[in-house]
């Protein structure tokens, strides 16, 4: 079991970013064994390519007052609907991940790639 897996379940509670973004995570086993995020009361901006990513480091504020991680890797999960609660997304590959503190949703477009909203973990 991963130093991830040890973690679960994770929740927390999503923060702006670049697009208002509100709502709630929770990252748990699933009882046949998968792990999944659950997106609830989740909105953001709309965006034909948001996507979801697990990150390494904990959120927080940078000398502008922006919010963005601290250190670590960032894995890229799956696509996100921008209104869609709850919605479920599993996370493949959850045994090779380090700890994770927080979640970001991506507006996946080129050239910007903007952060719509995290969520710090714990």
């Amino acid at each position: 079991m991963s130093a991830f897996e040890q973690q679960l379940p994770l929740t927390g509670q999503f923060v702006t970013q670049s697009t208002e973004t509100v709502g709630s995570v929770e990252i748990a086993r699933d009882s046949d064994g998968t792990i999944k995020a659950t997106l609830t009361d989740f909105s953001t901006g709309t965006s034909p390519n948001l996507r979801l990513y697990l990150n390494e480091g904990g959120l927080v504020t940078n000398a502008d007052g922006a919010w963005t991680t601290d250190a670590g890797r960032s894995y890229e999960i799956a696509p996100v609907m921008a209104s869609a609660s709850p919605q479920e997304v599993e996370i493949p590959g959850s045994n090779f991940m380090n700890e994770i503190h927080s979640v970001t949703v991506v507006d996946y477009t080129s050239p910007d790639f903007l952060h719509f909203g995290s969520a710090p973990l714990g």
